[in-house]
C-alpha cells in the first residue's frame, strides 16, 4: 500500500530507515539552513550556522505530490532484491543507489522523489519532510538547522526515534498582528474625549462646505475627505453616549 502523508510521523520515519540499512554516506546528507542550505554535507562542520541532516525523498507533483518516497533522484526497483530483505528492491540510482527500498514507495505519474533538508514546522504534519509549504496542510516547510542523533531533521526532541534534536535551529521569526491604532469618537474635534454642540456645528459648516475639514478631520469617519449626514448623525449619537 502507498505510503500516505497524512500517517503517523513515527511510522514515516521506520520507513526511513529502509534506506539507511548500509548506513548514510556523505552524498546521502543534506546542510539544513545556514550559507550552504540544501549542499551536499558528510558532517556539521560542512554546513555553518546548520545542521548536516540525512536526504529524505518527497514526490515532486502528481498524484502523490507531498508523499515520500525511497529513493531520492531514481526509483525503487523490484530487481535487484535488496540484499538483507527480499521482499524490498533497491533503489537503481540517486542519492541511495544500491540501497534497500520499498517499491510500493515510488512516485506515481512519472513524478520524480526529490530529495529534501527540509519538514514541516507544525501542525499535524510536525517533523515530515516536505518539499515546500503546500506539503504542510497550512504550516511552513523549513530547513530547521537541526537535526536528531540519528541523522534525520527535526523541529524538536518529539520528532526524534533515536536520541534528541540537536542544533542552534533557524526559525522564521513570527510577523506580529498589528494592532489597530484607538480611533477616537465621530466628531471630538479636538480630541478630549467628548463631542460638543460645538464640535457638531462645527461639523455641519464642513458639510455645508463653509468650513475646511482641518477644522474637525475626526468628522470623516470614512476618509472620504468629506462630512455627510450620516457622519454629523453618528457624531449626534457619540456626544449622547458619551464619545463611546
Amino acid at each position: 500500500m502507498k505510503h500516505c502523508k497524512y500517517s503517523l510521523p513515527t511510522e514515516w520515519f521506520v520507513i526511513a530507515f529502509l534506506v539507511l540499512l548500509t548506513g548514510p554516506a556523505a552524498a546521502q546528507r543534506l546542510c539544513s539552513a545556514g550559507s550552504r542550505d540544501g549542499q551536499p554535507c558528510s558532517r556539521v562542520e560542512d554546513c555553518p550556522g546548520g545542521a548536516c541532516v540525512v536526504a529524505q525523498g518527497v514526490c515532486d507533483g502528481g498524484t502523490d505530490d507531498g508523499y515520500d518516497c525511497d529513493c531520492p533522484l531514481s526509483t525503487c526497483a523490484a530487481t535487484p532484491a535488496c540484499s538483507t530483505d527480499p521482499a524490498l528492491g533497491t533503489c537503481a540510482d540517486g542519492l541511495f543507489a544500491g540501497y534497500c527500498c520499498d517499491p510500493t514507495f515510488n512516485c506515481t505519474d512519472g513524478s520524480p522523489c526529490q530529495p529534501t533538508q527540509k519538514v514541516c514546522l507544525s501542525g499535524e504534519l510536525k517533523g515530515f519532510s516536505c518539499l515546500n509549504d503546500t506539503h504542510c496542510l497550512g504550516a511552513l516547510c523549513w530547513a530547521t538547522g537541526r537535526v536528531c542523533d540519528d541523522g534525520f531533521a527535526c523541529v524538536d526532541d518529539n520528532d526524534c526515534i533515536v536520541g534528541t534534536c540537536q542544533g542552534t535551529g533557524s526559525f522564521p521569526t513570527p510577523t506580529p498582528t498589528p494592532t489597530p491604532s484607538a480611533q477616537g469618537c465621530i466628531g471630538d474635534c479636538d480630541g478630549d474625549g467628548t463631542v460638543t454642540i460645538d464640535n457638531i456645528l462645527v461639523l455641519v459648516n464642513i458639510a455645508l462646505e463653509q468650513a475646511a475639514l482641518s477644522a474637525c478631520p475626526s468628522g470623516d469617519r470614512d476618509g472620504d475627505g468629506s462630512v455627510t449626514v450620516s457622519e454629523i448623525i453618528a457624531a449626534v449619537g457619540a456626544a449622547l453616549a458619551g464619545c463611546q
